[in-house]
């Protein structure tokens, strides 16, 4: 059963276990002993694997079941085309593999499947990548945007973009051949509010907020230089207009200031000084976490940002004139 799911992109499909001389029986039994995962009828998973796997590659495991039970011809779409070519799919429900009929199939949702229908010629946003069909980034993208919330896809897009720059023409073309589909209002948003400069979903979600609430959009990725023009920070956001920076804090920013031997203090020790480095350029500085960005606790940090920028504006940036 390993080497049959070695074979086969990490599944193996009853058919395909009969074939190599194993007995529904031991099916069964291996399931009930906890060896297999069922991940949908008649196709399977070692659990050893299944188990390591995060949301995201649990799902792709289910997207080659389904894949690899369809008679008519699709190929991925939407999240699961996201998923598939490494795209952030935060805010999405990932126990649902959606596809597109390119058999010209009827729309209809299974129980872990979406099937959508053509409404376009696709043939051009067609690929394949790890032997699944799929429809491209860009389209992926389109699909992702107009089928979730405005910050999910902007998650969606702002990794799209990071990972795939070339692909920001393609997405202006998909907008307008798109323009009168559901969702596609949103989704021109989501296109719009998208930057390649965002480096986690916490700074996307931070630029939703921002335009939600109407906080100037801030420049990303800044650099700052101290007066001997030394580089001593490159800081998430900054507002030029209010000689003011912000940063995202997750866990994985600190996790990946770690060096060998070091623990979690360490690396908020050496933040805390890039911080001080930062604020003696005459900048002010806001730090926010995943907590600001829940509906309970957005208010409050709107509140503070918006009292911080004011604060700089007033401190230095006159001075600074």
């Amino acid at each position: 059963m390993a080497a049959l799911a070695a074979e086969h992109g990490g599944i193996f499909t009853r058919a395909q276990a009969v074939d190599a001389g194993c007995s529904d029986r031991a099916l069964t039994a291996a399931v009930r002993r906890g060896l297999i995962r069922r991940l949908r009828h008649g196709c399977y998973a070692i659990a050893v694997a299944y188990d390591a796997l995060d949301e995201t590659g649990r799902h792709l495991l289910h997207a080659r079941a389904v894949l690899a039970c369809q008679l008519g011809v699709v190929a991925l779409t939407g999240p699961s085309a996201a998923a598939l070519h490494g795209l952030v799919t935060w805010g999405q429900d990932l126990s649902v593999v959606h596809l597109v009929r390119l058999d010209r199939g009827s729309s209809r949702h299974e129980v872990g499947t979406k099937h959508h229908v053509l409404t376009h010629d696709i043939a051009k946003d067609l690929n394949e990548r790890d032997g699944l069909p799929t429809v491209s980034v860009a389209r992926a993208v389109w699909e992702v945007a107009t089928l979730s919330s405005l910050e999910a896809a902007v998650c969606t897009a702002d990794s799209a973009l990071r990972m795939h720059p070339e692909i920001a023409g393609d997405l202006a073309t998909i907008a307008g051949t798109f323009d009168r589909r559901p969702g596609s209002r949103q989704a021109r948003m989501a296109v719009k509010l998208a930057n390649g400069r965002s480096e986690s979903p916490g700074e996307s979600l931070s630029r939703v907020l921002f335009h939600r609430h109407k906080i100037p959009a801030p420049r990303l990725q800044h650099e700052v230089y101290d007066r001997d023009g030394v580089l001593v920070a490159i800081t998430d956001f900054y507002w030029d207009e209010y000689g003011h920076v912000g940063e995202f804090d997750g866990k994985v920013k600190y996790s990946q200031y770690l060096r060998p031997g070091e623990a979690p203090g360490d690396a908020v020790f050496r933040e805390k000084l890039r911080e001080d480095a930062v604020r003696a350029q005459d900048l002010g500085v806001t730090r926010w976490t995943w907590r600001d960005l829940q509906p309970t606790g957005t208010q409050d940090f709107l509140r503070r940002l918006a009292d911080d920028l004011q604060r700089s504006r007033s401190l230095f940036v006159r001075r600074s004139a």
